[in-house]
């Protein structure tokens, strides 16, 4: 299956060392994917079939979010010659509100919800359905 099986970190040798159930380890992975990139990465590298649906929704979710937060800081990379250093002020914004939706984000995952965030939740849906 991976990298997880050889070192005992899959979600079902974790369940079976520390006798969690699926559900709390599902929206504990969740969780996990809004909390750092090597989160994101580790609830990413996870084999799809080990995944459960809660942390496949969320990591949809937090891809686009992470997408946009790239794309905001490019953005603000290509103003700067035109704007100046008023231009971190709109990255600023932007970021702001991306992380805003990451805490959003968090607490839907912390309450085990399959809530999308909003202005891009459906976008990060059907952009990422195959994760």
């Amino acid at each position: 299956m991976g990298d997880f099986e050889e070192v005992g970190i899959s979600p079902a040798a974790s369940r079976d060392t520390y006798g969690a159930d699926s559900a709390q380890l599902d929206r504990k992975v969740a969780i996990m994917c809004y909390l750092s990139v090597s989160g994101w990465l580790t609830a990413y590298r996870c084999p799809r079939e080990q995944r459960g649906p809660l942390t496949a929704f969320h990591l949809r979710q937090m891809t686009l979010v992470t997408v946009i937060s790239a794309v905001v800081v490019v953005l603000q990379l290509l103003m700067l010659p035109f704007l100046g250093w008023s231009s971190l002020v709109v990255a600023g914004v932007g970021l702001g509100l991306l992380l805003l939706l990451r805490m959003m984000g968090v607490m839907a995952a912390m309450s085990g919800l399959y809530e999308p965030l909003p202005l891009i939740g459906g976008l990060a849906q059907r952009l990422f359905a195959d994760q």
